[in-house]
């Protein structure tokens, strides 16, 4: 990976060492039946033949026009410095979606967004072929142009298998534009720049275009929010029912290399649009994944391993020393989340009152600077009292779906900011009794996790 210090930036928008604690073999691939939709780029009449089909497809969508412009060029060189695939009918696809340019806190020059193919020619040597160039207004946080982009890759090369890697800014579930200044929204918000531990803060926040901790605490390693693009007037993020709803096929796997994407409600929300995802519950260093090894692990074999980035992340973070031993990762199968959530109606009616009524400092958190909207799913559960019982039938419907996690003993643990890690289930939650009400209506009306479950009625 690359040096730590001088490359690390976190950006947060709208995503003790526990290691490896279980894991399960890669997913096979795809059966083809289960997506009809991609005949449709057929001419003629019948069924594709898929054998002729046989390469995969990964993309990196990066949107990277706002704090985190540097760190995503970045990444892309360093993609370009591991595996690339051939450009041969059946080998493997390569592509990159990447929105860049100029970027300072009080103003933004764009360059063109282009999608563009890498692979290595006969010579052996590395070809960058730029395939589209988009408008330069084109906004990459915006749930047409992720529409677009996914189009233009399954027109240009038809396949059974789309994977897509998203590395922007993040936050999760909550409203776009909220994360950084709810106060702007919301009457009941008290804001805070006490750290995770200081939920309920005093101190108003200076007025300045976005939050970015990085120029608040210079001294502390750099942050990365579902996409952040900076366009005339500021900027502009996408909700996560966009985001899903943007998503014109299914993929095999998708990967975000951004903050605050490891909740429950954001496996749920993209349950019928990704097999795989792969996220972190709280936010995530700028050096985020390791690029070089990336593709080698997702098109560099005969089956995508996207284990083995989570693995890579973590194991990277864990040996660093200080505040910089700071990860969360987990994979999950989204496949098998229907029986966590049917457990979890359940549970949350039968502890409804104790749900409402939970001191919010009691419970793990993944969040800094008071922004209260990510505490773990299971320790939520404890602290409202189920039993030993219904704690054992939980944790069986959490290993039932996840195929990875691991967290550090503490994220970016300072005398200012940051949390110890003395419980981690892999997935983030929403606590109502930690909320106000404009972020409870919001979360009941626009999650389908809610829909299924009823954590807030």
């Amino acid at each position: 990976m690359k040096g730590l210090f001088r490359n690390i930036l976190l950006a947060l928008v709208i995503v003790p060492v526990m290691g490896s604690l279980w894991s399960c073999g890669t997913k096979e691939d795809f059966d083809i039946r289960r997506h009809p939709e991609k005949n449709s780029s057929s001419a003629g009449t019948g069924e594709r033949d898929y054998d002729q089909w046989g390469r995969r497809v990964m993309l990196l969508y990066s949107a990277g026009l706002n704090s985190l412009t540097h760190y995503l060029s970045e990444d892309i060189n360093d993609l370009m410095n591991g595996y690339i695939p051939g450009n041969r009918s059946n080998d493997n696809v390569l592509l990159v979606f990447s929105r860049n340019g100029a970027y300072s806190s009080y103003g933004c020059k764009a360059v063109s967004p282009v999608l563009f193919r890498m692979y290595k020619d006969q010579t052996g040597a590395t070809v960058r072929d730029t395939l589209v160039t988009y408008p330069v207004e084109t906004n990459a946080a915006s749930a047409a142009t992720v529409t677009t982009v996914l189009e233009d890759v399954r027109s240009r090369f038809p396949s059974y298998s789309y994977g897509m890697v998203f590395s922007s800014h993040a936050s999760g579930w909550v409203p776009p534009y909220y994360y950084f200044n709810p106060s702007a929204y919301d009457p009941e918000y008290i804001d805070s720049e006490s750290g995770g531990g200081g939920v309920w803060g005093t101190s108003p926040r200076r007025a300045h275009p976005v939050f970015d901790p990085n120029e608040m605490y210079p001294d502390l390693p750099p942050v990365k929010s579902v996409g952040q693009d900076y366009l005339t007037g500021g900027a502009v993020e996408m909700s996560l029912r966009d985001f899903a709803d943007a998503i014109p096929y299914k993929l095999e796997y998708l990967l975000f290399d951004a903050c605050l994407m490891g909740g429950i409600e954001t496996a749920y929300e993209l349950r019928d649009k990704t097999d795989i995802v792969g996220f972190s519950q709280a936010e995530v260093l700028a050096e985020g994944f390791d690029y070089t090894t990336l593709a080698a692990h997702l098109i560099g074999s005969a089956k995508a391993d996207p284990k083995a980035v989570c693995e890579d992340y973590f194991n990277y973070y864990d040996q660093q020393s200080g505040v910089a031993r700071s990860a969360t990762i987990s994979l999950i199968d989204c496949t098998k989340l229907e029986p966590l959530a049917t457990l979890c109606r359940e549970y949350f009616e039968k502890y409804r009152s104790a749900i409402l009524s939970i001191d919010a400092s009691t419970v793990q958190v993944y969040f800094r600077f008071g922004r209260h909207f990510f505490y773990d799913l299971e320790d939520i559960l404890l602290k409202a009292g189920i039993t030993t019982a219904e704690q054992a039938a939980l944790e069986r419907a959490l290993l039932n779906c996840t195929i990875y996690k691991a967290a550090t003993p503490s994220f970016m643990q300072t005398g200012m900011s940051g949390f110890d890690i003395f419980m981690y289930s892999g997935f983030s939650m929403f606590l109502p009794a930690a909320g106000t009400t404009y972020i409870t209506n919001y979360y009941k009306s626009n999650l389908d996790w809610n829909d299924a479950t009823l954590l807030v009625k």
